[in-house]
């Protein structure tokens, strides 16, 4: 079942959706998305901030809110930092054969000026504040590793001089540099880091496509990064081979590596291309695209409180310990589900491979990574819960696992929607930023309305002709305006024709409200098979 984007909480059947969507041919499949989901792209939903546990959800409000920016942008890179916190030291057990990690690869998708940037400074604050103060422990214990190792030089050339059988004196080794994030950098260093700590990195990328276009690349005839980087995705195991260095070959065996980045929408269109839609790494990525919407001055920001408390949480999460494996190595401890729990996955599993069966090869291989990002969330929420003191820390609550799903059906919507924007024709594009824009102005506009808004349409007859081009494509209706017309006479009124209620918070009565509900944060909620709702 799927929740048709026009209409509330109605609920269709795919066959249902496909029939709205292209009535006048049956649904074709194609090499990306089918035809039915290019032709109709549902609008943005706004992201459900009401699933996040407590803390998490109340900082990624006041944090859109201060910014001016959508929620989604807050909401994916925070995920992509509690991912990291928790790395390698936890993961969900779904059954004895199948765990997944905390590893979470997110997109944030916008033109320039829409707030990427500082949505990503704002989320990933903490861990860049980590990652500040283990650079200057590391400065420090560098100068104590300059002063141990001038006398460790002294001692052992004594120990030369003087022909003892006792052992040698103990060399310092090279103290290594916590790293809780990086940004540009290759499988190599990757490797580099890896080896040195347990827990895993997040790559952090401003703009995505430096390392979208980087990780394809044939480097000396060595073949290119990109397997390494999919199979970090899932924390395989990573042996890198090295022309220098002490260490030859340095094999990791469990990468841990999450990725968050901003990215343009054109941009993402060209550097995913056919190459990375079948390769599985564009299937990896959560993408959020909000529409654009102006922003006002506000006084508004995180609260003293709420940067206090999710510091607690990141702290908490960090300071976890690992299990250990039979020789005493660091290995991750697997949470496994409660019986609630596990009944809630079954039943979303069932559901989501019978969704999975009726798409084509693109959206398949989306879901089949959605279905391992709800077991993800659920183990994201359950340890943030905990680390707020709400949850147990041994198991996967039916709390956390009913959250998950709702955030991953939501994510489902959001790839079905950016997979079609990718895939449009011109025209298409620019009738979907029409009828965006129309929806935004509350539905409904006159050609004179359209002309005074945009400067695509500078003259009547241009307005009145991309107007005429949404009626035939079946957008909207031309009604009569008896109020708007000079002398009393009737002007015509373009109205869409799946009108979008204000309670959706698709059409805004003030465009600069934040497309969050913020009395829904940390509210009571229940998981159906429509979505996830509030009680």
């Amino acid at each position: 079942m799927s929740r048709d984007p026009f209409a509330g909480d109605r609920v269709f059947t795919r066959a249902e959706i496909d029939a709205w969507a292209n009535a006048d041919q049956p649904p074709q499949k194609t090499g990306n998305v089918s035809a039915s989901t290019a032709k109709h792209i549902a609008p943005f939903a706004p992201f459900p901030v009401e699933v996040l546990p407590g803390i998490v959800g109340t900082f990624v409000v006041e944090a859109a809110a201060a910014i001016g920016c959508d929620a989604s942008y807050i909401a994916l890179p925070t995920l992509a930092c509690l991912a990291r916190a928790i790395g390698n030291k936890r993961v969900i057990q779904l059954k004895r054969s199948w765990h997944e990690p905390a590893i979470v690869w997110a997109a944030i998708i916008g033109k320039s000026g829409t707030h990427k940037t500082p949505a990503l400074a704002a989320a990933t604050d903490t861990l860049q504040n980590k990652q500040q103060e283990a650079t200057a422990q590391h400065q420090n214990a560098l100068q104590q590793h300059e002063q141990d190792r001038a006398i460790y030089e002294r001692d052992y050339a004594a120990w030369k001089r003087s022909r003892t059988t006792e052992p040698p004196p103990w060399e310092p080794a090279l103290p290594a540099l916590q790293r809780y994030i990086v940004s540009d950098i290759t499988i190599e260093a990757l490797a580099d880091r890896l080896h040195q700590q347990f827990n895993g990195v997040l790559v952090i990328r401003d703009e995505l496509a430096g390392w979208l276009n980087g990780i394809a690349e044939y480097k000396g005839g060595q073949g290119s990064d990109l397997g390494h980087w999919l199979a970090s995705w899932s924390a395989a195991p990573l042996t890198v081979d090295r022309k220098t260095g002490a260490i030859k070959t340095v094999h990791i065996p469990r990468a841990s590596v999450s990725i968050v980045g901003g990215i343009q929408p054109g941009v993402l269109r060209s550097a995913i291309g056919r190459e990375h839609m079948m390769d599985g790494l564009c299937a990896r990525l959560l993408l959020a695209m909000p529409q654009a919407k102006p922003v006002r001055w506000t006084e508004a920001t995180v609260s003293p409180a709420t940067e206090a408390t999710i510091g607690k949480v990141y702290e908490r999460l960090l300071a976890l310990e690992p299990a250990a494996d039979e020789e005493g190595n660091a290995a991750p401890f697997a949470m496994p589900l409660t019986e609630e729990a596990k009944a809630v996955w079954i039943n979303y599993y069932n559901r989501h491979r019978a969704e999975m069966a009726e798409l084509d090869d693109d959206l398949a291989a989306c879901w089949s990574k959605l279905e391992a990002y709800a077991a993800r969330f659920a183990l994201i929420f359950q340890l943030a819960s905990w680390a707020q003191g709400d949850a147990d820390g041994d198991s996967i609550d039916q709390n956390s696992m009913d959250a998950a799903i709702g955030l991953a059906d939501w994510f489902g919507g959001e790839a079905k929607r950016v997979y079609g924007i990718m895939v449009e024709t011109e025209q298409g594009r620019e009738q979907r930023e029409l009828v965006e824009l129309i929806r935004r102005k509350g539905g409904k506009v006159t050609g004179r309305d359209l002309m005074r808004c945009s400067r695509r349409y500078p003259i009547a007859e241009d307005a009145e002709a991309a107007l005429d081009a949404l009626v035939a494509a079946g957008y909207g209706r031309w009604q009569f305006n008896d109020h708007g017309g000079h002398r009393g006479r009737q002007t015509r009124l373009f109205s869409l024709t799946h009108a979008v209620d204000a309670d959706t918070n698709t059409v805004f009565p003030d465009e600069n409200a934040i497309c969050v509900n913020v009395n829904a944060v940390g509210s009571q909620k229940t998981h159906t098979a429509n979505g996830y709702h509030k009680q």
